[in-house]
This record gives C-alpha cells, structure tokens and sequence, in this order.
C-alpha cells in the first residue's frame, strides 16, 4: 500500500495555495489601481477582505494536505482534477463563512461567483498550474508489512 509522506503533503499544499493566492491578490490589486478603485485590504471593507483571505489560506492549506495525505497517490491528471475540484470548493466555502451564509445552495452560488472571479484574476489558473508542478514532486512511500509477532515479513523476489 502506497502513501504520501506529511511532509510532502504539506509541501505541495503551501507551493498551491500561497502562490495561487498571491498571484490572485497582485492581479486584483493591479486591476482595481488601473480602473481607480481602492483595493481589497485599502478599501471600504478591510475587515471583510481581510477575514475572507484568512479563512481561505486556513481551509485551502488544511483540505490539501488532508487529501493528499489520506488520498493513496494519484495520476497527476486526477490530482489536478481532483484538487482543482477542492479548490473551488474552498473558495466558495471560504467566502460564505466570511460573509455569514449559510444555506447550502448559497454556498454552491458563492463556489461559482468566487471561482469565476478568480479566473480572472489569475488565481484559479496559477492553483491549476501549480497543481501540475508539484504533483510530479509528490512523494509516494511504501508501507511496510509486519506478521503478528513483530517480525518482518518476506514478500519473494522474482
């Protein structure tokens, strides 16, 4: 039986989530210092920013490492699809608990308003290629097997 090791579990989930995040962040500030506006943490809802961010690095952070750890090691296709598909979720998630919904429909409307705004800034498709990068420096480890008595147990050789 094959497993990922913590940490690199923990590895490929900080190079997804921060680089991801950051080059989300630049662009969004970017875009609204171009158009004149204030943005996100210098604008009128600081607090509102700046718990949303908290709340998604915090989740993000925690379900990758989780599914890379508990989930046996995929494909690398099915590791973007699958974390890809987590990291919609969370942002969604992350912006539901910052704005205090609850409703489970609102927060499949928040997964899709906030994973399309993060297209456009860039973020969604950094998180997808670095999802690519790294899942080809993921570790996968054999487990051991021990008999009963706590010998080790022989597996023939061919």
């Amino acid at each position: 039986m094959m497993f990922t090791p913590w940490r690199s579990a923990l590895g490929y989930a900080a190079w997804v989530t921060l680089i991801s995040w950051v080059t989300g962040t630049v662009v969004d500030t970017a875009t609204s210092l171009a158009f004149g506006d204030e943005p996100g943490p210098l604008g009128t809802d600081k607090l509102l920013w700046c718990q949303y961010q908290a709340v998604f690095l915090a989740i993000c952070f925690t379900v990758l490492t989780l599914a890379r750890r508990l989930l046996s090691p995929l494909p690398r296709w099915r590791t973007v699809l699958v974390d890809g598909a987590l990291y919609m979720l969370v942002l969604g998630v992350a912006g539901t608990i910052a704005d205090g919904w609850t409703n489970p429909g609102e927060l499949l409307n928040a997964a899709a308003i906030y994973s399309g705004l993060a297209l456009f800034t860039l973020q969604l498709p950094t998180a997808w290629a670095m999802s690519i990068w790294r899942s080809g420096k993921i570790d996968a480890v054999l487990k051991k097997r021990y008999s009963l008595g706590g010998g080790e147990r022989a597996t023939p050789s061919a």
